[in-house]
């Protein structure tokens, strides 16, 4: 009986370690500083414009400081190292307030991947997997009617492109693949407000990345191409990551990596 209770109590204390530590991953952001990130409307350090650090949550808090439905900036929170082939994971919660000049829109936001160019601007080249608190079969819309769901595709840059399997404009993993900008996922993965949502992303290079959400997969695309100064279409391989400030309030913690061997 003693034995068999020390073999339960290592179990479970190699268990805790193994959840802690998560065997490769390292931390992106350390819950205490934003030493390692740059937001695009930084002026120097100690500036990281809209992101700040909740210790309590040890998480970014985007908007801590501003009062609900004042005039804000958007903006966009960059790591100053780029990555290529990387398992990214992180957990958000949406928090009450809104901002100017979105107040009485769906909450939105971004996780940012390949990010290059000018990282001065708050949409900079890149892919995004959206953040956002629109139900899964809103249409896509302009305006204040705009669909911003978590898990859909949006390729920002005119010379950026992708192929993701689509089918009436939605993914569809068994369908053809086809060269867009924006591609919706149908399913509604997220949690209510006020709650944690764990998102992943896996990146292969220019070869693929997939989007999970609370543990399913919600969104692959594929082939990931850019134009380099002689026009030319060449693969899209590296860029660094970065999170979206976008007139709303909300928390993201844990964020660690692992950085995978090219295939």
């Amino acid at each position: 009986m003693k034995n068999s209770f020390s073999s339960l109590l290592a179990v479970a204390f190699f268990s805790s370690l193994s959840l802690s530590a998560e065997e490769g991953f390292t931390p992106l952001f350390d819950g205490k500083s934003l030493q390692g990130w740059t937001s695009a409307h930084s002026t120097g350090d100690g500036d990281w414009g809209p992101f700040s650090v909740n210790e309590e949550e040890k998480a970014i808090h985007v908007y801590a400081d501003a009062a609900a439905n004042s005039e804000q900036r958007s903006d966009c929170l960059n790591t100053n190292t780029e990555f290529s082939h990387f398992i990214l994971k992180l957990e958000y919660k949406w928090l009450e307030d809104r901002f100017a000049p979105r107040t009485d829109w769906d909450r939105d936001a971004g996780l940012l991947f390949h990010v290059h160019g000018d990282l001065t601007q708050v949409w900079p080249l890149c892919l995004e997997m959206q953040i956002g608190e629109s139900p899964g079969d809103k249409p896509n819309a302009r305006g204040s009617a705009g669909r911003f769901h978590t898990g859909d595709l949006f390729v920002l840059g005119k010379d950026l492109r992708t192929d993701t399997p689509v089918k009436d404009g939605a993914y569809d993993p068994e369908a053809e693949k086809k060269t867009g900008k924006h591609v919706l996922t149908r399913l509604g993965k997220e949690k209510p407000k006020g709650e944690w949502n764990e998102m992943e992303i896996h990146v292969h290079g220019s070869e693929k990345a997939t989007f999970i959400l609370n543990g399913e997969v919600v969104l692959e695309t594929f082939n990931f191409t850019q134009k380099n100064e002689a026009g030319e279409r060449v693969p899209l391989e590296k860029g660094r990551i970065g999170l979206q400030a976008e007139w709303a309030e909300l928390l993201y913690r844990n964020i660690r990596i692992k950085e995978l061997q090219p295939e």
